[in-house]
């Protein structure tokens, strides 16, 4: 029998209303929840990989805190961009699509991502897409113009309720002309006509493909029903993207689209936000190679999701130094457990598991669920150097052990094969911050440094702390840096 999980109330910034409040299910202990994903027309960058990271993460949370979710995240395999990019290389765009879509599940499985209960693609919607705009188009919410079908704003009276925006103050055919034949500027496409080279369906219009913002509209209901409990995406999506999505549900199933709505923020570049049409993208795949999955994970679960994030080295660093942290006291842990200390500690985690709990029910509140994991750690540490921990304490500290792993996705199922990849990102990250001349001026080779340890750990038994020093000196202007542990155990890594 599978264990009963606890079911801990959630509470959530709200877009639509602009305030924190408590999420109340559709369906008691049920989550039906929607996220945008990728458009498949290149490799995923850093700031791509937030807004699906995030996703992942409500997904994890809400999972962890007793929560039976049905996940939809989706695949954009049929859009404009990856038309150009097709014609460019010469090859169908369905084709190229795809395999971008394997392209981007590489990415989600090197960032720890679970996967969601439906991911599906545009190309595979097609019939629900049709009979949703045919809907619209009865209701006399769209209207059709040689082939093209549009839907027409002002016939759906709360557009502008998400982006607080109003429909006759935005400001039209300024810097771009309105096309002549919509009958307000407002109006966006539903179905575009055929052209030669593009995937084209068959429709009661007549040939032709979706435009961007049914596709969403059609999945979701395909797969949620006509309402659903929480609708994830990037900052970038509140307008138009989410604010047409309600405009096409609500005017098409008449009820409610959606409960919450919950957006995460940019990642910045310098002073500009990270994006292929600015020319300033880092690509998840090229930042993997260099400093492995994990360590972008980490960037983005370690800081709340609704705030900035200024890409730069000292992030990097930082998401290293922690996750080194957080796994050195996993390995730690298991050798305690098996140690053989006569004195047994009254020391007690029974408070520590719900009170991270209770922070990412309260607006996935992960850096201050992080905050109280590494307070454990410290009060372990200092706790556990002499003496041995109660079965109890033992099955406590597993327990949120698991939890932050399960909830959070940032503790590797290796942690010494993670420890020695996080020392390879060290080294790269070192690199990357000299030039060739002083990276390969580095004298001291890995192979030297445990030999070097020993000697200097050895000077300090004997008091002879010149020679410590001068073998600590020495690594420094190798930018090889070493840390003292409370246990005795000295460990290295590259200076950032």
């Amino acid at each position: 029998m599978s264990e009963v999980k606890e079911l801990i109330s959630v509470s959530l910034y709200n877009t639509f209303t602009r305030k924190k409040e408590p999420l109340t299910p559709l369906k008691e202990g049920e989550i039906k929840f929607y996220s945008c994903g990728p458009t498949t027309y290149d490799f995923l960058h850093v700031g791509n990989g937030r807004a699906l990271v995030i996703g992942d993460l409500i997904h994890r949370i809400l999972k962890s805190l007793g929560y039976k979710v049905t996940f939809v995240r989706n695949f954009t395999d049929v859009d404009d961009k990856i038309i150009n990019k097709a014609n460019e290389k010469g090859v169908p765009a369905l084709e190229h699509a795809e395999i971008f879509v394997k392209e981007c599940k590489k990415d989600m499985h090197s960032l720890m991502m679970i996967d969601p209960t439906f991911t599906p693609k545009v190309s595979e919607t097609i019939p629900e897409i049709i009979e949703m705009v045919e809907c619209l188009i009865k209701k006399n919410f769209a209207y059709v113009i040689n082939g093209e079908v549009l839907y027409h704003v002002p016939n759906f009276k709360d557009y502008g309720k998400l982006s607080k925006k109003d429909l006759e103050g935005l400001q039209h055919g300024i810097r771009v002309e309105v096309e002549s034949y919509k009958k307000h500027p407002s109006d966006f496409v539903l179905w575009k006509p055929a052209k030669e080279g593009e995937p084209s369906w068959d429709s009661p219009w007549g040939k032709g493909r979706p435009g961007w913002h049914i596709e969403c509209s059609a999945m979701s209901y395909k797969f949620l029903g006509s309402s659903i409990d929480i609708h994830h995406g990037g900052v970038d999506l509140i307008f138009p993207h989410h604010e047409n999505e309600i405009a096409q549900s609500e005017a098409a199933n008449e009820t409610n689209f959606c409960t919450c709505w919950c957006h995460n923020e940019f990642v910045n570049f310098g002073t500009e936000k990270m994006s292929k049409s600015l020319g300033n993208v880092i690509t998840i795949r090229n930042f993997i190679e260099k400093f492995g999955g994990m360590v972008l994970r980490y960037i983005f679960v370690s800081s709340h999701y609704r705030t900035k994030l200024d890409w730069n080295n000292k992030l990097i660093l930082k998401s290293i130094e922690e996750l080194e942290r957080i796994h050195q006291f996993i390995i730690e842990f298991e050798q305690l457990k098996s140690a053989n200390v006569s004195e047994q500690s009254t020391f007690k985690a029974d408070d520590v598991l719900s009170k991270i709990k209770s922070e990412l029910a309260n607006d996935f509140n992960t850096p201050k669920a992080m905050a109280l994991f590494f307070t454990l750690i410290r009060d372990f540490r200092r706790e556990f150097t002499s003496k041995t921990p109660t079965d109890e304490t033992v099955q406590e500290i597993q327990k949120i052990i698991d939890f932050v792993s399960s909830s959070m996705g940032i503790i590797h199922s290796d942690a010494n094969l993670l420890l020695k990849e996080l020392n390879h990102s060290k080294k790269e990250l070192s690199e990357n911050n000299t030039d060739t001349n002083t990276a390969a001026s580095i004298a001291t080779t890995e192979q030297d440094i445990p030999a070097l340890i020993e000697e200097r750990n050895k000077a300090k038994k004997e008091k002879n702390w010149a020679r410590a020093d001068e073998i600590r000196n020495t690594l420094k202007q190798n930018k090889i840096i070493l840390k003292d542990h409370p246990d005795g155990k000295t460990t290295w890594s590259y200076e950032p």
